[in-house]
């Protein structure tokens, strides 16, 4: 294993324990919205100012615009402070971000794909502990909506 390949693991593992450590937070809501063209899908997400956001890790790399704001990115390249506009090339993997001013920040691939699940599965991978996460999230909102119901018993 190389020096770059042993960085990039501790980093990834150093990820991954921030983002189990963060979804124990109340999650900031991140408005989210989707345009498509001919072969053309952008992810536009609006990050409030002061939040901290670990991104899943894309498979691909991918054209990202930033529209508006200001961030300060860490990727397995390093550490960055990006001010909008700009429009750059980012490489597959993961962003760690937190947003000093309201940003919003474009993601763009090429796809004749509408479905939005369809389209996540092609580009991003979701983390082990993220799935976990949703997993237990799910299950403790089953367990809600069937004591709910009225349906269970003692």
């Amino acid at each position: 294993m190389t020096l770059a390949e042993a960085r990039a693991n501790d980093d990834a593992e150093k990820i991954e324990r921030l983002e189990g450590a963060m979804l124990e937070l109340p999650q900031v809501d991140c408005h989210e919205e989707h345009f498509f063209a001919p072969g053309l899908y952008i992810r536009q997400i609006t990050i409030p100012a002061g939040v901290l956001v670990v991104g899943h890790e894309h498979k691909t790399e991918h054209v990202n615009i930033m529209l508006k704001g200001r961030v300060t990115v860490a990727t397995a390249e390093g550490v960055a402070t990006l001010v909008a506009p700009m429009t750059f090339i980012a490489p597959a993997g993961r962003k760690v971000a937190i947003a000093h001013e309201e940003t919003v920040w474009q993601n763009v691939h090429a796809t004749e794909e509408r479905d939005l699940a369809k389209i996540e599965e092609a580009f991003i991978r979701k983390s082990d502990t993220w799935q976990a996460h949703n997993d237990a999230a799910a299950l403790v909102d089953r367990l809600r909506e069937h004591a709910l119901s009225g349906k269970g018993g003692t």
